[in-house]
């Protein structure tokens, strides 16, 4: 497997990449520059759209909507407009801000957030369910990351960076409850530090390496690396599978601000794709009306650990 540049386009800080399939297009943001991207295949056009402030994840909803996580608050993008569904999260810690995110099989959001100067444990990992408030499922997170489901929703697997450990969690679709908590794969002695995690449709999970070069795809039963993935670029941020047949993985990049960087390796910060033998997953879809609909819709969270 090779992994070729998809687009001339580049990202500061590329993340979340997801295809929407009935749509024949792929998402993803840019979060240093605040702005959802968008890909149509059919019409071969690039789009951008710009927010002024970070962008931490994007998702697709149930009813052909865009929900993109500003610094404190989810907004859904449908056609030409926004509506927020959520704001002011956390105003308790003016410098977090929502990171990484993705929605279950069941239309909930599972979101987390981060200090913006990455001080350690001051985040969170979220879960919105239409109708409810913002639960809280884990406190003291320091870089909430990657996310993903097993084939059969019944594990979640979880990337807080900075601990060196992609943890698996017991997970309750009927309630969205995690427990079992439970150290599944050990990073420490990799190249790079595991970021954005997919799953494939044979229940084996990928791992973009932050400042690793790769990819890498690991055994779920016993959390042995299978192989990787080389990219021509350090900060490997996230992947997903698409394409009609959900063969094609895309890999976002960045170059996170340092021309020095840049300079070294003049293709971060692209976006690759590369044809796997394995397939991957439909998307998750959030269900529209997730949250508080008050008018002011500002969050209230309650805790849920």
């Amino acid at each position: 497997m090779r992994a070729e540049r998809l687009f001339p386009e580049t990202m500061v800080l590329g993340e979340g990449p997801v295809y929407d399939e009935k749509a024949g297009a792929l998402y993803w943001v840019d979060i240093t520059a605040g702005q959802l991207w968008r890909h149509d295949f059919g019409e071969g056009r690039t789009t951008h759209r710009d927010f002024g402030q970070t962008v931490g994840m994007c998702c697709l909803t149930r009813d052909g909507g865009v929900l993109a996580a500003l610094k404190k608050s989810l907004v859904l993008v449908e056609g030409g407009g926004e509506r927020v569904l959520l704001s002011n999260v956390e105003p308790e810690a003016p410098d977090n801000r929502f990171n990484d995110g993705k929605p279950d099989p069941a239309g909930r959001l599972l979101i987390g957030t981060m200090d913006k100067n990455m001080r350690p444990g001051l985040g969170a990992l979220y879960c919105l369910e239409e109708g409810k408030s913002l639960k809280k499922l884990l406190g003291g997170v320091s870089i909430s990351n990657g996310l993903a489901f097993s084939p059969d929703s019944r594990l979640m697997y979880y990337v807080d960076t900075p601990t060196g450990f992609l943890w698996r969690f017991d997970y309750d679709l009927d309630t969205g409850e995690i427990s079992n908590r439970t150290p599944l794969i050990d990073y420490t002695r990799e190249e790079g530090l595991f970021d954005g995690i997919t799953v494939d449709a044979e229940g084996c999970i990928w791992a973009a390496h932050w400042n690793g070069f790769q990819v890498s795809r690991w055994d779920p039963i016993t959390g042995r690396k299978l192989f990787s993935l080389r990219l021509p670029a350090p900060y490997v941020t996230c992947c997903c599978f698409g394409a009609p047949d959900l063969r094609t993985l895309f890999i976002t990049t960045a170059w996170d601000g340092d021309e020095r960087v840049r300079k070294e390796y003049p293709l971060s910060g692209a976006l690759f794709a590369c044809r796997t033998d394995t397939g991957g997953l439909p998307p998750g879809r959030v269900r529209l009306g997730a949250g508080e609909q008050r008018e002011d819709s500002r969050a209230r969270i309650v805790d849920g650990r």
